[in-house]
């Protein structure tokens, strides 16, 4: 049976260059065309709306609950 002499990994090599290529090429065409960076079109959007004055309510709310208090420290001596 034939040895495989020598174990270069020259396909290898090839077949990613040959993909690097494919890639540069493939952008070069895009950016020649003007596809990698398209001319965006801007909406105007235009409302007509009325000015309405909106009164607030009037409420009466009840008074907050106090504050809490702080507990009494620990060096003081209890009444």
């Amino acid at each position: 049976m034939a040895e495989r002499e020598g174990g270069s990994s020259a396909p290898w090599v090839a077949f990613l260059a040959g993909i690097v290529l494919v890639a540069v090429v493939g952008l070069g065409i895009a950016a020649y065309t003007g596809n990698l960076n398209p001319q965006r079109e801007t909406a105007q959007l235009e409302l007509n709306m009325p000015d309405v004055k909106v009164n607030p309510p009037d409420i009466d709310l009840p008074e907050p609950p106090p504050a809490p208090q702080m507990p009494p420290a620990a060096e003081q001596p209890a009444p």
